[in-house]
């Protein structure tokens, strides 16, 4: 009987994974009949010394400890006489390679129909019923010699299915947590914006993540006065969330005195929040820019103050486009920094758009040093001028509308302020 070598630069290989060339394979023969093989005599003959063949009972195959001690299977897929036997013994086989697969033992089968088996592509080898014994021995030796790898590497897929079920139940707990901080931070912002005498507020929020790093609110100061702000942290997601928190319980609009209080001019409102945020020495990469206003509704006069945010435009009912300027570093950068305090008067018909820098490419075609005016969207003119339901539904819909808009780079928030005509 002729034996096939394994090749010498194997043998470190045969010796660390399987087994080395003069390690005895234990062989399993499962068959269906008593009908004899050429292969089989060979394997249960005196010459086969580099195996040890024993049958196995295929009615005692689930029994783990007798299935332990194989190396790899033999299976003799003995032609059928009967339509019925044969039905019988494909699906008698099919469950005994089922369990062999379980087991991560390998199989050899002697078959002349290989379709029967085609659903078995790992661990399964077939060959010609009628191979001659040399192909049967290298089919076995090979099987046998990889098992120990394919254990190995099964071990490791198993492992990384146990990995990744662990981190889907991560990303769904994140997923969870995000949607509640998103629900949060939803019920932060104002749900119902007032309408003081001739004035009427409106708005547009929409974060690119589930938790915005934009944030602006609006509330009464006293009998006629409003304040109102807009403010915007550097990225998105949940850091620039919790920022956007802090600012709303950081802002102090108004200041207790003795015998009452009084309001704090817009400038040192940002002033104040400024050196808050420079004291808890945020990363060289956390900054918020912001704006803050305040309204008297009697005398029509706008009072408000610039940190780095991007000017707020003011549209007159002819058209008209006007930014408003201020003086101002960003939030949260040294606690020495100093704002200007600006001033406006409004008039009936006039329009002022607050917006985070999010929104910028939509409505800004060419930006030049300030405080030259940028050169604007033909389309964000023309929506710049719409009446306030229409102007915010149709920008709603320009967004919807835009190249990536189902992935967009950043937050985006609009505050509008209208001075209603009688």
């Amino acid at each position: 009987m002729n034996q096939i070598p394994l090749q010498p630069s194997s043998q470190g290989a045969a010796s660390r994974y399987g087994k080395a060339p003069g390690d005895q394979i234990n062989i399993g023969v499962l068959r269906h009949d008593r009908g004899k093989h050429p292969v089989l005599d060979a394997l249960l003959g005196p010459a086969a010394t580099w195996c040890h063949a024993a049958p196995v009972d295929v009615t005692q195959t689930n029994d783990f400890g007798q299935l332990r001690s194989f190396d790899v299977m033999l299976f003799i897929d003995s032609r059928p006489i009967t339509d019925l036997e044969d039905r019988n013994q494909v699906r008698q086989a099919q469950d005994t390679l089922e369990l062999m697969r379980k087991r991560r033992i390998g199989t050899v089968i002697l078959t002349d129909r290989p379709w029967q088996f085609s659903n078995f592509d790992a661990g399964v080898v077939c060959i010609p019923f009628d191979s001659p014994f040399e192909r049967a021995e290298g089919a076995l030796r090979a099987l046998a010699h990889v098992r120990p790898l394919i254990r190995q590497i099964d071990k490791q897929y198993i492992s990384m299915q146990r990995l990744g079920r662990t981190l889907q139940r991560r990303f769904e707990e994140t997923d969870r947590e995000l949607r509640l901080a998103s629900r949060l931070q939803h019920d932060f912002m104002p749900q119902d914006l007032p309408q003081p005498g001739p004035f009427k507020f409106a708005s547009l929020f929409r974060p690119c993540s589930w938790v915005s790093g934009d944030i602006f609110d609006v509330f009464r100061l006293d009998e006629t006065r409003w304040g109102f702000y807009i403010a915007d942290a550097v990225g998105h997601g949940v850091a620039a969330g919790l920022l956007t928190m802090y600012i709303k319980h950081a802002i102090r609009p108004k200041r207790v005195l003795s015998n009452g209080y009084e309001l704090v001019p817009p400038n040192e409102v940002l002033g104040h929040l400024n050196a808050l945020l420079a004291a808890q020495r945020l990363p060289d990469s956390q900054f918020i820019t912001g704006w803050y206003g305040i309204l008297d509704i009697e005398t029509k006069e706008l009072q408000y103050a610039v940190a780095g945010h991007p000017p707020a435009l003011l549209v007159s009912n002819d058209g008209t486009l006007q930014e408003l300027h201020g003086e101002g570093c960003v939030l949260g950068i040294t606690a020495d920094e100093s704002y200007s305090n600006e001033s406006v008067t409004l008039a009936p018909g006039q329009r002022l758009v607050l917006y985070s820098d999010g929104l910028e490419p939509t409505l800004i075609k060419r930006r030049p040093p300030m405080p030259e005016l940028p050169e604007f969207e033909p389309a964000a003119v023309a929506l710049l001028s719409l009446p306030t339901d229409a102007f915010i539904t149709q920008l709603r819909a320009l967004l919807d509308d835009s190249p990536g808009s189902l992935a967009q780079a950043d937050d985006v928030s609009v505050l509008t302020l209208d001075y209603v005509q009688a």
